[in-house]
């Protein structure tokens, strides 16, 4: 499977998920029909076996350099098997015959020799021009232990990556031409190409790619750069023999890349009826064909279209086999239920990697020259135990049973109990309203008059003036759920002696640039945010230099400015420095990660609420179907789906 590019700015285009929310598009284009292979039954033949996936919109391109949707993704899982999947956030070889590693022989490090100016990767993996000062792994090493500063002076050598895949022998397209190395090598230079659409960091990352046999793929990368996830620079393979015609920006509009593909998966596009719904038939050249696979003759992928209460009715009419993730069906979760109890349905949960957090306005940027409390805001959250009240007096099991119908685990951190550097036995704020009564009062926050309508009001505080009360502004999008959620906070926190006034907003509203940006330009008290994270943990979020301010344009310093909370602790940011500069030391990696996630569950810059939920649900008999969270698709394994009255391991 194509692996994610790297993380671009966070704030912009949200909804309730940041970054991994996608802009779904109908296809004004007309309808292209290729002729059925002559394994289109007659009469007197056997019916085809059909399976029918709905989605949530007709995609406006199937091209993977092109606009990407779930929808083209979900479409994509029967024209591309792989080439690598992912499973439970780890890669899995589809078309490569194992993943490489250094044990395996499929890394290996090499000593590249480099001089002032030349592009090189620091320690934290940033393409730049080697200059003194500039942190690196000299050759021979692959961990922060023995990254070294360049002096700008002295002869240099780097450590640099060679990773070697190997392709299955006797692949085809689906044409019968062979696919093999070369067709790797020709995506990446379209890829490469400035007229492709398509973002270029892993490019910029990489020396060399090459095909060195017709099954071997050698990519080399820039000198210093290590990386844990080399699978991500295996490009999918493009049939080079079918579109090496065109140039990178013809093939933009190309009808063999943006409506009819080619490719080497179970399936392969027979007919794009232009609002309605996509055609894949059998693939007579697929790889596994000798398994018996496909069990389905062909695939109808069906557009649902935009509509404001999903209609799950397809399903138990038999007019849907799937309704897949592409598809929003959190207003559905109680039918779902329903149905699965009468036995007209299956469903498939998973959580995350989107999460929701209350984040807390530690340090808003008035305080960034120097914080006067006669004219500042009141320094509500600088004391660590009043955000441990304030966590304690929400009741997010609550929460995650009226809007994620209990469908979720209750979060300690970012990370889903599933990925695999969440971290255990880290500290918990459970629902217990005297609990947070008694931080309060610890820190300062009396209820002077026993009365929980009225705010609490501060004294003796030294960050705060006495008989301030404890009144806070809530800010989020202005959408029905952040309305509820913010509704119940609300009531919880009037308990503990708090009011809350509630301030949504339209989203270019709330995430404009600082400093007029409400939270980008840090001028909340509470903030609700959705984030995401992806294969390896985000400690960046809560970094001091990705605090957004004047001093360096409200953009942090390498990662958009996210650490929107203002929250500092020197003690963690050398920990994320670790994380960030671990190399190829996976060890070292999961223990500074152990050491950022017990600091943050500590300190809580921000309070996880829930995990969003992503569901699918199909016809009850079908077999094989499974939602996994951290693939590009739920239908990743669509080859292997089959009817049956029992399935193995439901």
């Amino acid at each position: 499977m194509k692996q994610k590019n790297s993380f671009q700015r966070w704030g912009m285009g949200f909804s309730l998920v940041l970054i991994l929310s996608m802009i779904l598009s109908a296809c004004g284009n007309s309808a292209t029909q290729t002729e059925v292979p002559t394994s289109t039954p007659t009469a007197t033949s056997v019916p085809l076996k059909t399976l029918t996936v709905c989605v949530a919109n007709e995609p406006s391109s199937l091209y993977i350099y092109g606009n990407s949707s779930q929808s083209m993704w979900s479409i994509l899982e029967g024209v591309y098997d792989g080439p690598i999947d992912t499973v439970n956030y780890q890669p899995s070889p589809v078309i490569l015959t194992e993943i490489p590693t250094q044990e395996n022989g499929g890394i290996t490090i090499q000593a590249a020799t480099v001089t002032a100016g030349d592009l090189v990767a620091n320690s934290e993996g940033d393409v730049v021009a080697l200059a003194k000062g500039v942190k690196v792994f000299p050759a021979g090493c692959t961990s922060n232990e023995c990254v070294t500063e360049w002096d700008g002076a002295s002869d240099l050598q780097v450590s640099q990556m060679v990773v070697k895949f190997k392709l299955l022998a006797d692949l085809k397209w689906s044409d019968g031409q062979p696919l093999t190395a070369d067709d790797s090598v020709y995506s990446y230079q379209v890829a490469a190409d400035a007229a492709t659409q398509a973002s270029k960091v892993s490019v910029k990352k990489t020396q060399s790619y090459q095909a060195l046999d017709g099954q071997t793929v050698e990519w080399v990368g820039l000198p210093g750069y290590l990386t844990l996830n080399p699978s991500s620079y295996f490009w999918i393979p493009l049939p080079k023999h079918q579109l090496s015609q065109y140039t990178a920006e013809q093939l933009i509009t190309a009808n063999e890349t943006t409506r009819n593909p080619m490719g080497w998966g179970p399936y392969m596009i027979t007919e794009w009826k232009s609002g309605d719904s996509i055609t894949l038939v059998k693939n007579p050249n697929y790889f596994r064909a000798s398994e018996g696979l496909p069990y389905y003759d062909r695939v109808v992928f069906k557009f649902l279209g935009n509509i404001p209460v999903t209609d799950l009715t397809p399903v138990v009419n038999g007019e849907c086999d799937i309704i897949d993730s592409s598809v929003s069906m959190g207003d559905q979760w109680n039918t779902i239920r329903s149905l699965v109890l009468d036995g007209k349905a299956k469903d498939y949960f998973g959580e995350g990697p989107e999460w929701e957090g209350l984040n807390f306005g530690i340090n808003p940027s008035s305080y960034d020259e120097v914080f006067n409390p006669y004219l500042d805001r009141a320094n509500f959250f600088g004391d660590v135990r009043t955000r441990q009240a304030v966590a304690s007096c929400i009741n997010r099991q609550q929460i995650i049973k009226m809007y994620v119908f209990s469908l979720g685990t209750l979060p300690d951190s970012y990370l889903t109990p599933t990925h695999p550097f969440y971290v255990q036995n880290l500290a918990t704020y459970p629902y217990d309203v005297e609990k947070g009564k008694q931080l309060l009062d610890e820190v300062g926050w009396k209820d002077t008059d026993n009365d929980p309508a009225t705010p609490r009001v501060a004294r003796g505080i030294d960050t705060v003036l006495n008989d301030t009360p404890f009144i806070i502004n809530y800010v989020a999008t202005d959408t029905e759920l952040h309305s509820n959620i913010a509704t119940m906070i609300k009531s919880n926190l009037q308990e503990c002696g708090i009011t809350m006034n509630i301030n949504l907003l339209p989203a270019d509203q709330v995430y404009a640039a600082g400093p007029n940006g409400v939270v980008f330009g840090r001028n909340y008290d509470l903030a609700e945010l959705g984030w995401a994270t992806g294969s390896q943990p985000s400690c960046f979020l809560y970094s001091t230099s990705e605090i957004p301010s004047a001093e360096n344009d409200w953009l942090g310093t390498k990662y958009g400015g996210v650490n929107i909370t203002g929250y500092s602790n020197t003690t963690y940011d050398a920990a994320c420095e670790k994380q960030l500069t671990s190399g190829l030391d996976k060890a070292g990696l999961i223990a500074a990660n152990t050491e950022t996630m017990t600091i943050l569950a500590n300190d809580l810059p921000v309070l996880p609420l829930f995990y969003h939920i992503k569901a699918m649900i199909s016809r009850p008999d079908l077999c094989g179907l499974a939602l996994d969270v951290s693939s590009r698709s739920g239908l990743r394994n669509i080859e292997s789906l089959y009817v049956s009255d029992s399935c193995p391991a439901d």
